[in-house]
């Protein structure tokens, strides 16, 4: 299994954990923690991850490792803003609902199987 398999898998299944761990007490520090981690890096990771064609960025220059990190928390903000609004909207919100659909997003993201070269066809249309 390559490390990028392996990143996929533990995204799909930080929502799921997340969850779990509303199951312990009010306040308790692990609970927070691990929802708090989730909330803000896995859904807007899952969503880069998908969005862009190439995967991970290459390279460890500091500023593509501080590009990354800043859009997927901007992207993690905006999804949970999000689905927090269209539950509100519905007169359904709670904190664990919020959770469940964002654990499900994050798994479809996570496990979206990109071909290689599928989004760099050429289709015939061009500039100019």
């Amino acid at each position: 299994m390559t490390p990028a398999t392996l990143l996929r898998l533990g995204l799909a299944a930080s929502g799921w954990l997340a969850l779990l761990a509303m199951s312990l007490p009010d306040a308790a520090p692990l609970r927070v923690a691990a929802v708090t981690a989730f909330l803000l890096v896995c859904p807007g990771l899952a969503a880069l991850l998908a969005l862009r064609p190439a995967g991970r960025p290459r390279g460890g220059h500091p500023a593509v490792l501080l590009e990354t990190a800043l859009v997927t928390l901007v992207l993690g903000l905006a999804l949970t803003t999000l689905v927090a609004v269209a539950l509100f909207l519905g007169g359904l919100f709670t904190a664990t609902r919020s959770l469940l659909a964002l654990a499900a997003l994050t798994s479809v993201l996570a496990l979206l199987s990109v071909r290689p070269g599928a989004r760099n066809r050429d289709t015939g249309v061009h500039a100019g």
